[in-house]
């Protein structure tokens, strides 16, 4: 059946197509994340290499890397992502080191997409403009992009494990975002100072902050947003976690005695050779749509690494439906 109306095409045609054409990239990218994500580092590890060489030669700091899909690339054919590096002023300044590498990866069912919105079987080209049609990409394109800074979220730590990292000068405030160039960025990691969960400033940043070999007793944490944070080797006994985002979160070696999560999220969380003993769950979920304000977001599944679960009670309203256990011990 022929749309006659642009709104009709809209709803009719390009709205399910584009879902479908998301869905293939998101499967593509879950296939292949492996060989994505090793290609992507290793571009970041030479553009990191460059950066270093220029702070060798000039007195720059960093303080932003943004990597940035250049929408224009894709109007010859060519996506390609663009790594820029900044000073404190961000993009209200220049940045001072930029490499670019491929991103056809992204784009592998790009041309079948084109082609699919734009047949002409679909809608009655006296009344629809294939110019509409086209501006239709951008969306779409926008959409890729936001697909993509969701799964960089979770190897762009792995940066740190190279030399050219530990040897960039950075600011003490410093972030790695992804997004679309001179417009919007995720944040996909952050080095930021440590800070006192239970004194914090008004407006105090919460979300990826470290935690090391910290002891937390008889307290809570109630009402914050501590997405993406780490807890290393950290103690938490007769401890509460209310009305929590801990989405993204690592806990690394942290023990749990006699703690309760209550109205918890915590979608996309790992815990990595933990120990929980006469722990009680809650009104928590790692459901990727409870977890976000944006329910389109994409949240790797909550795992579990060679834990050890001792008198563990799961309560009302949990839905931890997502979990993966990987070696783990319950009794």
């Amino acid at each position: 059946m022929q749309a006659q109306t642009f709104d009709e095409y809209l709803s009719a045609r390009y709205t399910p197509l584009e879902l479908d054409f998301l869905k293939t990239v998101a499967q593509d990218l879950n296939k292949n994340i492996s060989d994505i994500r090793k290609f992507c580092l290793e571009e970041c590890r030479k553009a990191m290499a460059q950066a270093c060489e220029i702070q060798r030669q000039e007195n720059k700091i960093c303080a932003y890397i943004s990597i940035s899909l250049l929408n224009t690339s894709l109007i010859e054919d060519a996506p390609i992502l663009q790594v820029d590096f900044y000073n404190e002023e961000w993009v209200y300044g220049e940045s001072w080191a930029r490499y670019r590498f491929g991103a056809d990866f992204l784009f592998k069912h790009w041309a079948k997409f084109k082609a699919d919105a734009l047949d002409e079987n679909f809608y009655v080209r006296s009344t629809v403009s294939r110019v509409e049609i086209k501006a239709l990409f951008w969306g779409t394109i926008d959409k890729i992009t936001f697909l993509f800074a969701c799964y960089a979220k979770y190897f762009a730590l792995r940066l740190t494990y190279y030399n050219e990292f530990d040897k960039l000068i950075k600011a003490e405030n410093f972030y790695v975002t992804c997004g679309t160039y001179l417009d919007w960025q995720n944040r996909i990691f952050a080095e930021l100072p440590e800070i006192d969960l239970f004194n914090l400033d008004a407006n105090e940043e919460t979300n990826f902050r470290s935690f090391e070999q910290k002891t937390f007793r008889n307290n809570k944490f109630g009402g914050l947003d501590l997405r993406h944070c780490y807890f290393i080797e950290c103690v938490f006994r007769n401890f509460g976690f209310e009305d929590l985002n801990l989405a993204d979160s690592n806990f690394l070696n942290c023990r749990f005695v006699n703690c309760t999560f209550d109205g918890v999220k915590i979608a996309g969380g790992d815990f990595f050779e933990c120990y929980f003993r006469d722990c009680t769950f809650k009104n928590c979920t790692s459901d990727p749509a409870e977890s976000s304000a944006n329910s389109n977001e994409y949240f790797a599944p909550l795992r579990m690494y060679h834990c050890f679960l001792l008198n563990i009670n799961f309560e009302e309203n949990c839905n931890f439906e997502n979990l993966v256990q990987l070696d783990c011990y319950s009794k």
